[in-house]
């Protein structure tokens, strides 16, 4: 499934340079910094400003983000807890705004993706049955699918600058059975968000995307 994920994203790509008569831009995701991730982005269209077909690819380096769930007591925990990993995301968006007022400044896309998210997780667990401390470690690594929807203001700065405000929110379609811990208990997915294998919850990505759009000829 990673491989088919990679090579449609190639192929998308590919596909769309070739047509000459599309607007496109690039752009990275800025709120993911603070994740440890990098997030690079692309859209192209025959009109951008009303729908586009989207892509991005983006790697996590060891992030260390985890919660357990509000209300939830338990005599363990995460003593280090490293996430790594990358994602690829291929979809279609359009603008609720700018389908029917082109030259808006503010606009606002929706959008549908198909995600793919590998992980490499490490873990020392630190527990307390009898009172006293007790270290133990645990891994895993895999791959998982899902879908995300995406809503986002798009704010034009000149004909090439834009910025896109917004949230990602994650729907997967199988949910993990190696998870850390215990399925509630949230640790980070790249290019998901942090979330629990139980509910999928939040396993929500802030967009805060700057791009950069090639004038057509």
């Amino acid at each position: 499934m990673k491989h088919t994920l990679l090579t449609l994203l190639l192929f998308a790509s590919s596909g769309i340079l070739c047509a000459q008569s599309w607007q496109g831009q690039i752009g990275t995701n800025l709120a993911v910094l603070p994740g440890r991730s990098v997030e690079f982005t692309t859209a192209w269209s025959p009109n951008l400003d009303r729908w586009a077909l989207v892509a991005s690819a983006g790697y996590t380096y060891q992030n260390h983000a985890s919660r357990s769930p509000s209300g939830y007591l338990c005599d363990c925990g995460f003593s280090t807890l490293n996430t790594s990993g990358a994602s690829a995301k291929v979809g279609a968006r359009i603008d609720a705004i700018r389908m029917g007022k082109p030259t808006a400044r503010i606009g606002l896309p929706v959008g549908l993706l198909l995600i793919g998210s590998q992980y490499d997780q490490e873990a020392t667990i630190r527990s307390f049955p009898s009172g006293q401390a007790i270290y133990s470690t645990q891994s895993a690594k895999g791959f998982v699918t899902g879908l995300g929807v995406t809503a986002a203001l798009n704010i034009r700065f000149s004909p090439h600058w834009n910025l896109d405000l917004g949230l990602q929110k994650f729907i997967g379609l199988s949910k993990r059975t190696d998870y850390l811990l215990f399925a509630n208990f949230m640790t980070y997915q790249p290019g998901i968000g942090l979330t629990n294998w139980d509910k999928f919850w939040p396993g929500m990505q802030g967009i805060g995307t700057l791009n950069y759009r090639f004038l057509s000829r």
